[in-house]
């Protein structure tokens, strides 16, 4: 849907000309009112395409800690907080295709993804281990510059481990697992962004001011089964570390949900001023709806360190996410929206499998008891 396309633009130029120095404010008004229309639908599809590739990857794994202390006996629990800290990769990407809104230079290419929350595990005997997670993101903004990024999430998982056998001397304890996740939340982009504009159609240009009064943003709902084998070494019974690799299988939705709201000033057309209304553009966006990336990879490093019941953990993972393709549910809103328009990321994402990435580095501090 590339609204501002050769047509429009040439009925821009035309306007433009009509007595000269005397513009059709009307046309005028009509053309940028696209162009707007145009990057913030472009926005609406961008952001949950880029949301279902990465956010498979910030969702809880099947366990944290070595899983050496995992008991023959039944009854032991353990109890602690955890800080999870995620970097998301081709930020940037969320702007592709933008022509008025010049928002793109403005967004990170790393977005950080922070989560706090609480972990606690159950002995079952015989080195079975339930374990439970919950984490949440701060209400905080999460951008820098001058682009507000507000999250919003709940996350909740489950696992189950078991030790195979202990570890002796150089000869590892090996744990399997699978976990079970559910991952919620809202993500805005945009809001109260306000910058200068420059649009030049076939050499006459139009300079004002582009607001952001109501954003586009996107929400999720998103399971995950995320198996898992780790292998672990038990030094002196206080430094424990282990080397790990899961895989996420998830399964879902991302769409875009917000109502925006944009307001573009004209100051000067050709560098002459004029005197004319501000456009507001205020509507529903393209309802669009993905699923997330059907497989996360996630190698992982880490220790545990055990001073009596109280153990920290520190963990290192790279998690990888894999999808086919985007999917293309779109609603009727979606008007007259091109899939094959090149000009944006969901035609870039679609043409073949892509991969994209999340660095993450968790910390916990537990208690354990027998």
């Amino acid at each position: 849907m590339r609204l501002a396309s050769a047509t429009a633009r040439l009925a821009l130029v035309a306007s433009l000309l009509v007595g000269g120095a005397g513009v059709s404010r009307a046309d005028t008004s009509d053309e940028l009112y696209n162009l707007v229309r145009d990057d913030l639908t472009a926005l609406g599809v961008n952001l949950p395409v880029w949301m279902s590739q990465h956010l498979p990857g910030v969702m809880g794994s099947s366990g944290l800690g070595a899983g050496i202390e995992l008991s023959d006996s039944s009854g032991g629990f353990s109890l602690g907080v955890v800080a999870r800290m995620g970097l998301l990769n081709n930020f940037k990407d969320v702007g592709y295709g933008l022509e008025l809104i010049d928002i793109r230079s403005e967004m990170p290419d790393l977005v950080p993804w922070p989560q706090i929350g609480i972990v606690a595990g159950f002995s079952l005997g015989h080195g079975l281990e339930l374990g439970a997670d919950i984490e949440f993101i701060p209400d905080m903004d999460i951008a820098g510059d001058n682009v507000d990024l507000h999250a919003g999430l709940i996350s909740v998982a489950g696992s189950l481990r078991w030790r195979a056998n202990h570890a002796e001397g150089l000869v590892p304890a090996v744990i399997l697992g699978v976990g079970l996740g559910y991952y919620g939340g809202t993500f805005e982009l945009g809001a109260h962004y306000e910058s200068g504009y420059s649009e030049t159609v076939d050499g006459h240009t139009a300079v004002g001011t582009y607001t952001a009064n109501a954003a586009p943003g996107t929400s999720w709902h998103i399971f995950q089964v995320a198996p898992e084998l780790r292998i672990a070494w038990d030094i002196g019974g206080v430094f424990r570390p282990y080397l790990g690799f899961g895989v996420g299988f998830s399964f879902g939705n991302v769409a875009d949900h917000a109502h925006v709201r944009a307001t573009l000033t004209v100051d000067t057309i050709d560098g002459q001023p004029v005197n004319q209304d501000p456009i507001v553009y205020d509507d529903d966006i393209v309802l669009f709806e993905t699923s997330p990336a059907l497989y996360t990879l996630r190698p992982h490093v880490g220790f545990d360190l055990v001073l009596g019941i109280f153990a920290l953990t520190v963990q290192a993972e790279l998690a990888v996410m894999g999808a086919d393709k985007i999917d293309g549910n779109f609603s009727s809103a979606a008007g007259t929206f091109d899939v094959q328009d090149d000009n944006y990321l969901y035609s870039k994402s679609s043409e073949g499998s892509q991969s994209n990435a999340a660095a993450i580095l968790s910390v916990a501090a537990r208690f354990q008891f027998e």
